[in-house]
This record gives structure tokens, C-alpha cells and sequence, in this order.
């Protein structure tokens, strides 16, 4: 079927990580079909990583967290009228795969498009789609994502087209320039080090990060922390190392600061993703979830402790991330700062 002149609608609420990897394939759906309407649903407090996006013609930010706490009528009704103010659809895509993303997809039109009940994470949710499609969880998360959009909208998205992407997030540069360019290097190379992440099965601990960045005395290198348990993290580090906390931030200054910098060190969580995204230098570490969570490219290389047990399963009580050798993350990123030249077409 030919797309062009449809409106279809996008439906990835979460997380963080798992949005920005979707927003990959927005690039290949218009280039297929240039003249197709897109609107994405997603949840409110990640509507700001999407934000600027020339390929979305709306953006519907959703307040579903906020139903935990008031589930009153007047909210239900409002939430109800914002889903379906966005259509009508001539194709709607559950790309998350949960209960409540199918009931959005189911409430903002039909059809809906989906994952098969042994492909999504909740398989019930494929119930309200009237087409479903397999992706195997085990392949790499952008890909994953891309393959049901691929399916459902009738095109192609091979993985070597994601892996020479263009940067697929936008940002205003300008209005994060007085908040974060004091605190970066014209003369060393800047290393933004995302200091926290969703569990402690993400996390590497404080101490190891210190140890890494004691043997990064010749870079500039940038704390990010969000929440206050990782901005105590984060001073621990700041006060034992040369490394810089940087000023809170919303999402389009946290986009703003990973392009400004020469590379990212993180564990798999949301903001370490946005390297990728933005095609810059990443190195991500990886314990108890596996490296296919990201897709590795001459510039954006993983970190395991452990081959996983099972590439769709992971124990949130697995702490292996502090097993990786702070001198093999050094290694890791002088080899890459060295030679990212080699590769001027993905920076």
C-alpha cells in the first residue's frame, strides 16, 4: 500500500531509551513516503527528547503517569479527548507492545498495527491489534523497533541503512548555550560521563568511576545526573576527581550537551542512548542487560561483564557491571578518541 498522503500515527510512550532508538526510523518512513502525515503519542515527560523533530507533524504528549495518582473521571475524560483529537488515522502502530499502549493505539483509531502475542512484552496487549507482526527480542533494540515499522507501513529498513543513519534527535543549541558552554574545553577533549540509570543492575558504582576518570587527566570530563541519588553519586566523584558536575537540565539542553561533546561514557540508560542518536562517540557498559539493548558502530562500542543468559531476560538483582576493568574503559576511550577521525562520515 502506498502511504503518501496517509496519516499514520507512532505509539512509543517509554522509555527513554527505547524512544529515541524508535525515532531512528522516522528518516526511512518519509523517505519512502514523503507526503505520509506522522503523529507520535508518547508519554509527557519524554515528549521533550522528540521535540524540534522536522519528520513529526504532531507530537501528542500524554499524562498516563500521572493516572497513579488521580484517576478521577475529569482526568480519564480529559486524557480520552486528547487521543482522540489526533485523529482519524488511516493506520495506527503499537511500537511498545504493553496493555496501556494498545488502548491509546485502539483509542485513537483503527486499524492497529502491532507486535504478535509472542513478541510483545505483554502478549495480551496484541489482542486489540487488527494486524500483528513477529520481531525476535533478541536482535538489537533499534532495529527491533524499526522491523515492526517496517512490516506494518510495507517498506524497508535494513540494518546496515540504521547503521548509517542520519542523526535522528534535533535540539536548539542556542537555548542551552548560556547554561553549559562555560563548562566546556576548547583545548581538551570533552567527555560527558552519564553518571546514573533506571536500577542498580545499570549502574556502575561511584568508586569505579573515579578510578576511571583519575587516568583521564588529560580530557575535560562532564558529569550528568538527574535524580538527587545520582547527584550524590555524582559529587562523590566530582570531589575525589577533575571532573565537572554539570547544571541540571531538561531534555533539549541534555541533547545540547552530548553533541558538544568528543564522547560519552554511560551505562544503558535513556541519556547514554542520545550519543548514538546524534551519531557522536559513545561507550556503553553493559551487566545484567545485553549489548544488543544498542547497536554498536565504529564509534558506539559496548561493554559487557557477562555473555547474557538470555538476550530477552534479564535479573534486575545482577550487579556484574561493576565486574568491567576501569583500565579497559581507559583503553576503550583513548583507542577511540585516537581514531574517530577514521570515520569523519558518523561524527
Amino acid at each position: 500500500m502506498d502511504y503518501n498522503g496517509k496519516r499514520i500515527a507512532l505509539v512509543r510512550l517509554t522509555a527513554l531509551g527505547d524512544v529515541i532508538h524508535t525515532a531512528a526510523s522516522l528518516q526511512f518512513i518519509k523517505s519512502a513516503y514523503p507526503d505520509l502525515h506522522l503523529t507520535w503519542f508518547v508519554e509527557e515527560k519524554f515528549a521533550g527528547i522528540l521535540e524540534k523533530h522536522p519528520l513529526i507533524d504532531t507530537l501528542v504528549p500524554l499524562d498516563l503517569h500521572g493516572l497513579k495518582k488521580d484517576r478521577s473521571p475529569g482526568r480519564i475524560a480529559a486524557l480520552y479527548r486528547r487521543i482522540k483529537a489526533g485523529g482519524p488515522f488511516d493506520l495506527v502502530i503499537d511500537v511498545q507492545g504493553l496493555i496501556k499502549s494498545s488502548f491509546v493505539a485502539r483509542l485513537a483509531g483503527t486499524p492497529v498495527a502491532g507486535l504478535d502475542r509472542h513478541s510483545a512484552k505483554e502478549g495480551v496487549a496484541s489482542l486489540l491489534y487488527h494486524r500483528r507482526y513477529p520481531v525476535d527480542c533478541a536482535g538489537i533494540a533499534p532495529l527491533r523497533f524499526a522491523t515492526l515499522i517496517a512490516q506494518a507501513l510495507d517498506l524497508t529498513i535494513t540494518e546496515e541503512m540504521m547503521r548509517h543513519k542520519k542523526p535522528c534527535l534535533h535540539f536548539d543549541a542556542a537555548a542551552a548555550k548560556g547554561l553549559l558552554e562555560p563548562f566546556y574545553s576548547d583545548e581538551l577533549p570533552n567527555i560527558l560521563l552519564v553518571v546514573g540509570a533506571s536500577g542498580p543492575h545499570k549502574t556502575y558504582p561511584p568508586e569505579q568511576w573515579i578510578r576511571v576518570v583519575e587516568k583521564l587527566s588529560h580530557s575535560r570530563v562532564l558529569l550528568v545526573a538527574g535524580s538527587e541519588e545520582e547527584r550524590r553519586a555524582a559529587r562523590k566523584i566530582e570531589t575525589a576527581t577533575h571532573a565537572s558536575l554539570l547544571p541540571p537540565m531538561d531534555l533539549n539542553a541534555l541533547k545540547v550537551a552530548v553533541s558538544r561533546s568528543d564522547l560519552l561514557l554511560g551505562g544503558d540508560t535513556g541519556p547514554s542512548h542520545i550519543a548514538w542518536a546524534l551519531n557522536r562517540p559513545s561507550i556503553l557498559l553493559f551487566g545484567a542487560t545485553p549489548p544488543s539493548m544498542m547497536m554498536q558502530t565504529p564509534i558506539n562500542l559496548a561493554l559487557s561483564s557477562k555473555p547474557p543468559e538470555h538476550p530477552c531476560r534479564f535479573d534486575k538483582n545482577d550487579r556484574s557491571i561493576a565486574l568491567i576493568n576501569p583500565e579497559s574503559i581507559v583503553e576503550n576511550v583513548e583507542k577511540l578518541l585516537n581514531n574517530v577521525g577514521q570515520f569523519p562520515e558518523m561524527v
